[in-house]
């Protein structure tokens, strides 16, 4: 028991200082993976609600399979996550600036448009759904960015983009971004991030959760637990002290409320006519199974934020 504490204590050690370093690429590969599969599971699921009546719905569908093979390949191939990850990403990215775009042009278009927005933003397309699906593209622009784990030694190429800004700012004092991003030196952008995705998760849990009246009193946590999210990421992003005692507490409490959420969701559609047996229909109908995991994503990027280091020049 004691050799089995030990050795969980010295990979958790390695695991925090691979963090801190910049060394976790295909750590964060893999997250953009799940992401990529949650988000394009909740998209399909979402979209054949509305039988997928606009060509662009299938979007977020058709980019689920791409993403999961480029994030994929970045796990075992440091030249794909340099590669074929970045450029896949900025198209999940673009898409879900488009997709965003598209929900509010849904909303105008109901009766009354945004003059009815209390019901229309509630009732019609998930207006911040879009935005979240960003959240794989952002966690694949950095983990293309990032170093992996076990190359030591390996030196660092940099994007071909951030290569080229790179060469505009030789006269400019200090690292570039990406020579940042690559050596763990970025806590306060990644705390900014955490806070602007908390922000949209939140907003999107509130208004989803509108849609059931809140009839259970558990369904008000995720927009309880935003509020201190958001504080804590940035005041981080001022502050190192808050990056260290306050960020990691909000975080987990935004990751645990996500499982939470997820097993709440799982029970509610459990607790439809037909249960798992009508499966296809329920998971449709029902709550949004996987949502509530972007919340967790959320508490996951937090928790990285704060082992970060600082950026310095």
């Amino acid at each position: 028991m004691t050799s089995l504490m030990h050795r969980l204590y010295k990979a958790t050690h390695l695991a925090r200082q691979d963090v801190r370093q910049g060394r976790f690429q295909r750590s964060l590969s893999l997250v953009a993976a799940t992401s990529a599969i949650v988000s394009g599971f909740e998209a399909y699921v979402q979209h054949s609600r509305g039988d997928f009546q606009d060509p662009l719905m299938w979007t977020p569908v058709w980019l689920t399979p791409p993403t999961v093979a480029a994030a994929g390949a970045a796990l075992v191939s440091e030249r794909a996550a340099r590669t074929v990850l970045p450029a896949v990403s900025m198209v999940s990215l673009a898409d879900g600036v488009i997709g965003f775009y598209s929900h509010l042009r849904g909303i105008e278009r109901m009766p009354g448009g945004f003059r009815l927005g209390q019901y229309n933003v509630v009732m019609g397309a998930p207006i911040f759904a879009p935005l979240l699906v960003g959240m794989v593209g952002v966690t694949g622009l950095i983990a293309s960015i990032l170093r992996p784990e076990t190359s030591r030694s390996t030196p660092h190429p940099v994007l071909p983009v951030l290569r080229v800004g790179r060469r505009l700012r030789r006269g400019a004092r200090g690292p570039t971004i990406a020579v940042r991003v690559a050596h763990g030196r970025f806590q306060q952008g990644m705390a900014l991030t955490s806070a602007a995705f908390a922000i949209l998760a939140g907003g999107e849990a509130y208004f989803e959760h509108m849609r059931g009246s809140y009839n259970q009193r558990l369904m008000w946590t995720p927009v309880w637990v935003t509020p201190p999210m958001v504080a804590a990421a940035v005041a981080s992003a001022f502050s190192r002290r808050a990056a260290e005692r306050l960020l990691p507490v909000t975080s987990a409490a935004s990751f645990l409320d996500g499982m939470l959420g997820f097993a709440l969701h799982l029970r509610g559609i459990y607790r439809m006519p037909g249960r798992f047996s009508n499966l296809r229909f329920n998971i449709t109908m029902g709550p949004p199974l996987f949502a509530p995991l972007l919340f967790t994503a959320v508490g996951l990027l937090g928790l990285i934020s704060s082992l970060l280091r600082r950026s310095g020049r």
